[in-house]
């Protein structure tokens, strides 16, 4: 750990934590030290820019040395710190839930910018794990009723916790189950999804931050990622209503193969295909054609 010395302002100790994460092959290493000391200071980022020459407080300066080992073992910030923005929104995060990511924002957009057209929506969230997408679409669609799903009893009480968080508890029925099986009966505008997408091969590449401390259940798609699309693809017309939609996120490079999912084992067509900032292909739109699905 850091050298004795009599005092830590705020700058030694960000460069002193670079350092130190750099050995550690931290990504982001000073982004991180920030991101770190502003919480334990209770200040927002930007302030630490302003008060370099600060004298962080003993008592302060052995919490943040407790932090920084912890991500020293790539443990990320987001478990340690209890919390993630995504949104626009805070999240607490535990290691029972995935830590949201940016990309699933494109979806949680699509939903909102389609449901809005309906009056009183009913949406379900399979796999909510932190209750990102439900929580998030229910705050910008005030009249909509959710049905969040999770194998997870721990990823429910999480996501629990943050829908009340943002007021919004009232209008999610947390519930759970193995995907469609606790809501059986129901239908819905509206389906959505982040699917565990990392394939066999894939697992043992994911970095230490993903792969030691992240919910496998969350992650593992089976041989090639794909095993929970095809359950989710299957059955989503029968809980849709005539005209409903089903919005998946997607593995990079595997656009093509949902898409081929869908066409062979389901009467559901493309809407839409929604690309990332990185013009990657991340979330696609389906519709439930007006009249309803097929019969046997």
């Amino acid at each position: 750990m850091a050298p004795q010395q009599k005092q830590w302002t705020v700058l030694s100790l960000i460069n002193w934590t670079k350092q130190f994460f750099e050995k550690k092959e931290i990504d982001s290493p000073r982004l991180q030290a920030e991101v770190i000391l502003a919480h334990v200071l209770g200040w927002e980022r930007i302030r630490l820019y302003t008060r370099f020459d600060y004298v962080v407080p003993t008592e302060k300066l052995d919490e943040f040395k407790r932090f920084i080992l912890e991500r020293s073992e790539h443990k990320p910030t987001q478990y340690i710190l209890g919390r993630c923005e995504f949104f626009s929104l805070e999240f607490r995060v535990t290691q029972a839930v995935l830590i949201p990511r940016p990309e699933t924002e494109h979806l949680v957009e699509a939903l909102i910018d389609r449901a809005r057209e309906i009056v009183d929506a009913r949406i379900l969230d399979l796999g909510t794990g932190s209750g990102c997408i439900a929580v998030s679409a229910a705050k910008s669609l005030p009249t909509a009723e959710f049905w969040a799903v999770d194998l997870s009893e721990e990823a429910l009480t999480v996501a629990g916790e943050n829908a009340r968080r943002h007021g919004v508890d009232g209008r999610i029925h947390f519930v759970r189950g193995d995907l469609f099986e606790p809501v059986a009966g129901h239908t819905f505008d509206f389906i959505a999804s982040n699917p565990p997408y990392v394939s066999e091969s894939e697992w043992d590449d994911l970095p230490p931050e993903v792969r030691d401390f992240e919910p496998r259940g969350a992650l593992a798609g089976g041989a090639d990622g794909l095993d929970a699309y095809r359950l989710i693809v299957r059955q989503a017309e029968e809980f849709l209503l005539p005209g409903g939609r089903l919005l998946l996120e997607l593995p990079a490079g595997k656009a093509a193969d949902v898409r081929g999912i869908a066409a062979e084992t389901s009467s559901l067509s493309v809407e839409a295909t929604i690309r990332d900032y990185r013009e990657v292909e991340r979330v696609l739109v389906f519709a439930v054609p007006a009249q309803g699905p097929a019969g046997p």
